[in-house]
């Protein structure tokens, strides 16, 4: 099993959040094989590649994320634009890039006005079973042709007797990722994965858009013509239908055997647990420039982000009682750290880009008396979707992943207000066989 890798990115605005692009790698260091931290100038980001350690207790690459890590190189960082508006526009254009998550965990110091705001938010999605040539061709006319989000998406589940899945995502592309014997069968172009032991799967790439994207390879996407109409419908004929689950805006004219389910909610609350003091800003945004001052950022973030992946486990390793065997596990809450009240709230389902947008939405607008001190965003992809991650430009293709049930591409973001000032700091993991990172 290789490591998961994780790139964090952590900013500090002073009458908002200042913001720029993510990128997961300095290009310097793409070539290194071990841990880097790169340093920029003010406002401060840091991009980091490091394998992951899995523990005991927390089992979610998000938790022991950075170990201690060395400064390796800097650059310039973009002119920030401070305002609210940066942060919202920020938020959208990251989650525009995902595909539909399957779980979404919201963990804040107990705070009832929020918990208030965040129960009203509603989501559905459908179920259905029908051939894939029958799905799009209701799809269809719910792709935007001129923007980056359309109003569908979907994903297909293997079958009994094939590990064949597929997924649309919201730029209204379809991927599939078939076994030798289907690939063979559509006789189409597509790219085998790359990695040993996986190389008779193919990845299959069709634009359900007028046009097709412009690419470096015509044979990065496939149009979907007539031709590619009668091949999946043959396949369909073959294969049987499909379990699909879809979310659409607006839809009418459901496809057959349809189901409506609305996202399952859940609430944890937990009392008398450690609760990290994040009003120490020194905590995300490193002053100095020594190697000192990096270590010491680097092992705050990785304290940081395990007490949020315990958060969201429920693991009793936060809690002030603890009475774990110390052979067992051995846990240190970050510091400074107070007892207090935790609540977790957790979204399961197909989960839309466009529903973890609102949650952003609701915590970074709502105005609370007294609002807490910070709220953990966590949201982890569908382990068996071929796709979950989509580059913002619509000529590249979405990196290739092997669909497995134990696949990792997880992120979470800490978002905090103090005295006016907004801040965040956002962690992303991604694990074995998927070349989104190279």
């Amino acid at each position: 099993m290789g490591s998961p890798r994780a790139c964090v990115v952590a900013e500090l605005g002073n009458s908002g959040p200042r913001l720029g692009t993510h990128e997961p790698l300095h290009p310097a260091a793409r070539s290194r094989r071990d841990s880097s931290v790169f340093p920029l100038s003010s406002p401060t980001k840091y991009y980091v590649k490091k394998p992951a350690r899995h523990c005991l207790v927390t089992v979610p690459a998000l938790a022991c994320l950075l170990p201690k890590t060395r400064a390796r190189s800097s650059r310039p960082a973009p002119t920030p634009t401070p305002s609210l508006l940066a942060w919202t526009s920020c938020t959208r254009s990251r989650l525009r890039v995902r595909s539909p998550d399957r779980k979404v965990d919201v963990v804040f110091p107990s705070c009832a006005a929020l918990e208030e705001a965040l129960l009203q938010l509603r989501a559905s999605y459908w179920r259905c079973e029908c051939g894939l040539g029958d799905f799009l061709a209701f799809a269809k006319p719910y792709i935007n042709e001129n923007a980056l989000e359309s109003n569908i998406v979907a994903r297909g589940r293997a079958g009994p007797s094939s590990d064949d899945v597929w997924s649309l995502d919201s730029r209204g592309f379809l991927t599939a990722v078939v076994g030798k014997e289907t690939y063979e069968i559509l006789g189409v172009v597509g790219e085998p994965l790359p990695w040993k032991g996986h190389g008779d799967k193919h990845a299959i790439r069709i634009s359900l858009r007028a046009a097709r994207p412009k690419a470096q390879s015509t044979k990065t996407w496939l149009a979907y013509g007539v031709k590619e109409e009668n091949v999946i419908r043959e396949w369909d004929t073959k294969r049987g239908p499909w379990k699909i689950f879809y979310h659409c805006v607006g839809a009418e004219n459901m496809p057959p055997n349809n189901i409506r389910s609305e996202l399952k909610i859940s609430v944890q609350k937990r009392d008398n647990v450690y609760i990290p003091h994040l009003e120490d800003k020194s905590m995300l945004v490193r002053c100095g420039r020594t190697e000192e001052e990096t270590d010491a950022w680097g092992e705050s973030m990785s304290s940081l982000f395990e007490w949020v992946g315990m958060a969201c486990l429920g693991s009793p390793r936060i809690s002030v009682n603890d009475r774990c065997d110390p052979y067992i596990a051995v846990y240190t809450p970050p510091e400074p750290s107070s007892i207090g009240s935790l609540t977790c709230m957790r979204w399961s389902g197909l989960i839309p880009p466009s529903f973890v947008r609102d949650i952003m939405d609701q915590i970074s607008s709502i105005n609370l008396a007294s609002p807490p001190p910070f709220i953990a965003v966590t949201a982890q992809c569908i382990g068996t979707s071929p796709v979950s991650y989509l580059p913002p430009d619509t000529s590249k293709a979405p990196p290739l992943r092997l669909p497995r049930e134990d696949a990792e591409d997880t992120w979470s973001l800490v978002y905090a207000r103090d005295d006016g000032e907004r801040w965040w700091v956002l962690a992303e993991s991604v694990g074995q066989y998927d070349k989104r990172w190279g």
